[in-house]
């Protein structure tokens, strides 16, 4: 073989290896990580399709995590404080986007929603929940607002009719009081009593329903330390304490607890919201149909707060492109569609998915909440919130515990907010 042919062979490998080995640096696949938290996580062969789903579609890899509520903020701050964070993660509407943004942790998101058509069909009065000194960090998901939700076939066993649901106050203890029948394991109603923003939840409610407010509209000092304030706090827990309407193990119960309890007739009442829907009737198939939803009993006025969980995208992400179009992919009107096909809930933060769905507007369980979100209260969206509520359930405590009575737990946790928002 001449000199010449060696060389051109040569030169052939050379080009040919080069050119592989480009390519093969050319169809790399970047890899997402994401951390799912909240009331979705119990729905895994759900995530367990939308990520294939988007992975096809995309080429983007995705490694998620399915976390539990009680120990997943704790997670998320450790992941954040160690200066490795997933590149997306969940956050909770309530309080969480503007102290992760306050720490620097997230990036914003606003050239991306600006841009976005789908912008325009998330729920108006969700956008303060996820913005930071005037810019957006994170996109909602899914939403909820708080009602009650009752066991129809206990109503009837008490001799009550579940298509008149209490009103207010004085007739939802009337009826909580028939419903119990602890020889039985049953309780009328369950009171949220566990270190839990749950708990905090449910004193907002009955805080707002005797016409009282949390914090002042500038967010700088507490206002519940009122008649209003001590009317619910002192309701609140005496439906534990005096009327013992709710469980022995109060304390360190939730609402997901009762919704366990209520699909297994145990309990009767307890506050619930649209993402209850698809977890009761996992619990027991048979309750659905036996179950309903109707505004919470009220002091003064009816009230609800509203919750729910955004997505958001961590400041030291390496894949930002590529976690916005995850975030979009996941919330575009398509899979919700799917997902509501599939579960029933919870509340979509699209509101053409909310007004367009059969399963939505055709459900009496979802024409109640969906009528209650637009004027649902939302929780302080500043940094300071998580210290705010875990004083509330404090103060909650408290009184269940007997450590103290209502009024003085009242000004203590005044104090103690104060103290936060440096007003004292």
């Amino acid at each position: 073989m001449s000199k010449i042919w060696k060389v051109r062979i040569l030169a052939y490998i050379l080009l040919f290896s080069t050119l592989f080995f480009v390519g093969e640096v050319s169809v790399a696949r970047e890899k997402l990580t994401v951390w799912i938290g909240g009331h979705v996580v119990e729905q895994e062969t759900g995530w367990a399709k939308i990520v294939k789903d988007f992975e096809a579609s995309s080429g983007i890899d995705v490694e998620y995590r399915l976390i539990g509520f009680e120990v997943y903020y704790s997670k998320l701050i450790t992941a954040f404080e160690a200066g490795e964070p997933p590149d997306i993660c969940f956050a909770d509407l309530g309080g969480w986007v503007p102290v992760f943004a306050s720490h620097g942790w997230l990036e914003s998101i606003d050239n991306k929603l600006d841009q976005w058509k789908g912008a325009e069909q998330i729920w108006e009065n969700l956008w303060p929940t996820v913005s930071y000194k005037g810019k957006r960090y994170g996109l909602p998901w899914y939403t909820d607002d708080r009602a009650l939700m009752y066991n129809f076939k206990m109503f009837r066993d008490a001799g009550l009719d579940p298509n008149n649901p209490p009103e207010r106050w004085y007739e939802f203890l009337g009826d909580a009081m028939l419903l119990t029948n602890p020889s039985k394991g049953q309780y009328g109603y369950g009171v949220s009593g566990a270190m839990s923003e749950i708990t905090t939840l449910g004193y907002m409610m009955y805080l707002f329903e005797a016409g009282g407010t949390l914090l002042s509209s500038d967010y700088n000092r507490a206002t519940f330390s009122t008649k209003a304030g001590l009317d619910a706090l002192q309701f609140y827990t005496d439906l534990f304490l005096k009327y013992k309407v709710s469980p022995p193990a109060t304390l360190s119960y939730t609402e997901d607890d009762y919704r366990t309890m209520m699909a297994q007739n145990r309990v009767a009442m307890a506050i619930g919201g649209p993402w209850s829907i698809p977890l009761i009737e996992m619990a027991n198939p048979a309750i659905k149909g036996n179950y309903g939803f109707t505004i919470h009993p009220y002091l003064k006025e009816p009230a609800s707060v509203l919750g729910g969980w955004a997505t958001v995208i961590a400041k030291k992400s390496k894949h930002k492109d590529a976690a916005w179009e995850f975030i979009k992919y996941i919330t575009s009107k398509d899979v919700w569609m799917w997902w509501i096909d599939q579960y029933r809930g919870p509340m979509p933060a699209r509101m053409d998915v909310c007004l367009e769905s059969p399963i939505l507007s055709q459900d009496p369980k979802w024409k109640v909440i969906i009528d209650i979100f637009p004027t649902a209260h939302i929780r302080p969206p500043i940094a300071e919130w998580t210290k705010i509520s875990y004083t509330i359930q404090s103060m909650i405590q408290k009184v269940l515990s007997k450590k103290m009575g209502a009024a003085q737990a009242l000004i203590w946790g005044k104090t103690e907010v104060d103290k936060i928002l440096g007003s004292e």
